[in-house]
């Protein structure tokens, strides 16, 4: 992605969002803020989508699915979801996962709070029973505090479990910053050009073969190859902003 540098005003938000992040009072006008911005930066870009016939597919068929992105782009994920059918998104229990579910619900999504790191059994059994249950479900494998682009063992053994196939996703856009955070958040800048990708399904009967450290590595490849794949497409753009 080509990269912006305005260095002075990455500081101030940083700055800004550290101090009011987790208080009530805004959380609220920061989650509908946030949401506006979303869906005025995704119906301003210039999308090129590969890959939307794989989830297409697993929704006529009525197949449950995990789809998996990193952490740092989440900001577009949402605004994907075109399905009647609920996505149910697995969301941290402190104030960025709290703010993060707050957003996610405005998109047919809502939260299961948890982690998928050693303490999240509860987290996962939700999961499963969600998954048993026909719905489908989105992991942040990296989240919530990484560390950055390396999934927490919980996402393979989910997928093992329930035999139910991940679907990586990612974007890649011309014009961002990224937040001053531990996963370097891609903030989307409005009017802009983008692509979106929907990688290879991982089949779990493919994972349950693998050891974890295996499946852990395999999911962090899809995904990075689907973030590679997008910026690809944007480098191939010739298409005027």
């Amino acid at each position: 992605m080509s990269k912006v540098r305005p260095k002075k005003n990455k500081r101030r938000f940083s700055s800004l969002w550290k101090k009011i992040r987790g208080k009530r009072f805004f959380e609220f006008v920061i989650s509908e803020f946030f949401v506006l911005l979303m869906k005025l930066s995704f119906r301003t870009t210039r999308w090129k989508v590969e890959g939307e016939e794989i989830p297409e597919s697993y929704h006529r068929e009525k197949t449950p699915f995990i789809v998996c992105l990193w952490h740092d782009r989440l900001m577009m994920a949402p605004c994907v979801w075109k399905w009647k059918k609920p996505l149910h998104v697995l969301a941290s229990d402190h104030s960025d996962g709290k703010l993060i579910a707050r957003i996610v619900k405005n998109f047919s999504m809502p939260a299961v709070f948890g982690s998928t790191g050693k303490n999240g059994t509860e987290a996962a059994k939700k999961l499963i029973r969600l998954i048993k249950s026909g719905e489908y479900v989105a992991i942040i494998p990296d989240g919530p505090r990484g560390p950055r682009h390396k999934p927490a063992p919980g996402v393979a053994a989910i997928s093992k479990i329930t035999q139910t196939d991940i679907l990586p996703f990612s974007f890649c856009v011309k014009k961002y910053f990224r937040f001053d955070s531990w996963d370097k958040f891609i903030f989307v800048r409005p009017f802009n050009r983008g692509a979106m990708v929907w990688g290879k399904p991982l089949k779990a009967a493919e994972l349950k073969t693998m050891s974890t450290e295996e499946a852990l590595r395999y999911v962090e490849s899809a995904i990075n190859e689907a973030s590679a794949r997008a910026c690809e497409i944007l480098k191939n753009d010739s298409r005027p902003l």
